[in-house]
């Protein structure tokens, strides 16, 4: 039973590379891990497979409006986020190995991954459109070896930022006829947390403000289970534009599930900003009347 299951979130994770937490699961268990550790495996390998079954199952049915599959999905990984609570697996691995944080990071995948297939088929637009974990384009910059360099052949360079989840666009970018770069510049980027603390706060502000001065239309939110911050700091003052709780409280909390309600305003949101004008400033004004 567990080599069909192991098989299975193998295949996937072949068909989609953006399965953080198969990823981690397949790394885990092909390496050298405890015995408590490989314990666990074995339980979670199959419930994951269930898991996974299920979010892609409902994500493929085109019978369900978008507010049933995220409450759907939502159900799902409730189911699993409370079995490894459950049976105390998700402090059988250490916090570098991300195990847990996959699950979100993937979750948010899953979550999108009907609306951005749907863009690729009706825009025919499949190796320009990107989704998942990315190093997101945030400036250039000229480079050269001497001011000879800069004047006769100068060069440009990218500086990136790792965003946990990304919808984005793939550009080439090049000058003098040189070797084209790629930059992946984000329509939404996100960063995802298992909580959010003050230092946190600080690293998600500094981040939403370099990857918005690269493209001023990314919607940029941070999407964590709990928040750990002083209510006396407003991140209303910086360039994030949402906060998202998904369990609705502190870090210190009781546990409780992942709200539906929190996920499904994410979604709604996300969507709207990518389906409303952006630049066209005059559609704005006719459709909405406002322009930013």
């Amino acid at each position: 039973m567990i080599d069909r299951d192991y098989s299975y979130i193998c295949e996937q994770k072949q068909k989609m590379s953006q399965l953080s937490h198969a990823s981690n699961i397949i790394s885990k268990w092909g390496n050298n891990v405890t015995r408590q550790q490989k314990k666990a495996l074995e339980h979670l390998i199959p419930e994951y497979a269930k898991y996974i079954r299920e979010m892609l199952a409902i994500s493929d049915n085109h019978c369900l409006t978008e507010k049933e599959k995220v409450n759907m999905q939502v159900a799902c990984v409730n189911r699993y986020y409370n079995y490894m609570h459950n049976n105390n697996f998700e402090n059988t691995f250490s916090a570098q190995g991300k195990f847990r944080p996959t699950i979100l990071e993937e979750f948010l995948f899953l979550l999108f991954r009907a609306y951005v297939i749907k863009v690729k088929e009706n825009h025919d637009i499949e190796d320009v459109l990107g989704s998942g974990a990315v190093k997101a384009y945030t400036n250039i910059y000229f480079k050269a070896k001497n001011f000879k360099d800069f004047i006769v052949s100068p060069e440009i360079g990218v500086n990136e930022k790792d965003q946990d989840y990304a919808i984005y666009r793939t550009f080439d970018i090049s000058i003098n006829n040189a070797n084209p770069l790629k930059i992946r510049i984000p329509a939404v980027a996100i960063e995802a947390k298992t909580y959010i603390d003050k230092t946190m706060l600080d690293s998600i502000i500094a981040t939403a403000e370099k990857i918005k001065s690269g493209n001023p239309h990314t919607r940029f939110i941070a999407v964590s289970e709990r928040y750990d911050v002083s209510f006396g700091v407003d991140p209303a003052y910086s360039r994030i534009d949402q906060i998202y709780i998904l369990r609705k409280g502190m870090k210190k909390q009781e546990w409780a599930e992942i709200d539906a309600e929190v996920v499904w305003r994410l979604y709604d949101e996300t969507i709207n900003h990518l389906n409303r004008p952006w630049s066209d400033i005059e559609t704005r004004i006719n459709e909405e009347g406002v322009i930013i």
